[in-house]
């Protein structure tokens, strides 16, 4: 269902949505384990929807320490293509909404193929909001992570790092953004102006690197963030890294990245880091 763009967020629904995944990349045949979306009308939420998946692939540690979903809690789940109606009942005829949205779609169209179904046919070849994007014309980049994001915005989540607790999250962070701008009577031309233009659900460019947001901002301003990590032993480790660039090497993605605590460069796997954050103001350099 087309809308149009003088049309106000309170007169059009929205479909907040959110995945956890295997991994990082969709190109290293990483798949959705849990999907969760919202539909909001008249700026209240109106119908959720949350699956655990079975993604018919190893989920990586990293995955499992930050998310708590273990191989045991998605085997026997429906796999993507069997949840596929009912998650499309919630998301479709509405505008798609998400932080960091790119890679949580990127995800899904790739599970749609799988399903052998066309993504933006169909969910209508909807327009989309990324609550990423409005927070960095707001706020500059860099420590946009949703966590950090909705505490900033005066919002405290029960639940972080599964999807439909992630959506509720979501909704308050768009919640706040638009209200200094006219809340949910903007227009939706307006709050595609918040976020730089219009968005559609494919990237322009479909070589387009997808990353998880705090990997990606810290690539992008190499700057030193805290990593959580995996270490041989399954123990979760904390180190300051300056983070270099993402290499495959023998199969597996890799952070290479100087590291304070050996003050040396190492490589660190993919799968292995459980999260990266933002320097505390008096561990920055």
């Amino acid at each position: 269902m087309p809308f149009s763009l003088l049309q106000s967020l309170c007169d059009i629904p929205l479909a907040i949505v959110d995945v956890e995944t295997t991994g990082a990349s969709t190109a290293f045949g990483d798949r959705v384990i849990e999907v969760g979306v919202a539909r909001v009308e008249g700026g209240k939420l109106t119908a959720q929807y949350e699956q655990l998946i079975d993604p018919q692939r190893r989920i990586s540690a990293g995955v499992t320490a930050l998310t708590g979903i273990t191989q045991e809690m998605v085997a026997g789940k429906p796999i993507f293509a069997a949840q596929l109606p009912a998650m499309l009942s919630v998301m479709k005829d509405a505008v798609v909404v998400g932080h960091n949205v790119r890679f949580d779609l990127s995800f899904l169209n790739r599970e749609f193929q799988r399903s052998r179904l066309d993504m933006v046919r169909e969910l209508n070849g909807s327009h989309v909001i990324d609550t990423v994007r409005i927070a960095r014309r707001r706020f500059g980049r860099g420590g946009n992570g949703l966590q950090s994001l909705c505490r900033r915005l005066g919002y405290e989540p029960s639940i972080a790092h599964r999807a439909l607790p992630d959506v509720t999250t979501t909704f308050h962070v768009l919640d706040k953004l638009l209200e200094p701008v006219g809340g949910w009577g903007i227009s939706l031309c307006d709050a595609l102006t918040q976020q730089g233009g219009p968005m559609r659900l494919l990237p322009e460019n479909p070589r387009e690197s997808l990353l998880p947001l705090e990997l990606e901002e810290a690539l992008e301003q190499r700057c030193p963030v805290m990593m959580e990590y995996l270490d041989a032993n399954q123990r979760r480790t904390q180190r300051v890294i300056e983070p270099i660039e993402i290499r495959r090497y023998k199969g597996e993605l890799m952070l290479v990245a100087h590291c304070r605590l050996r003050n040396d460069r190492r490589n660190f796997k993919l799968e292995r880091i459980v999260q990266l954050s933002k320097l505390p103001d008096d561990v920055q350099p």
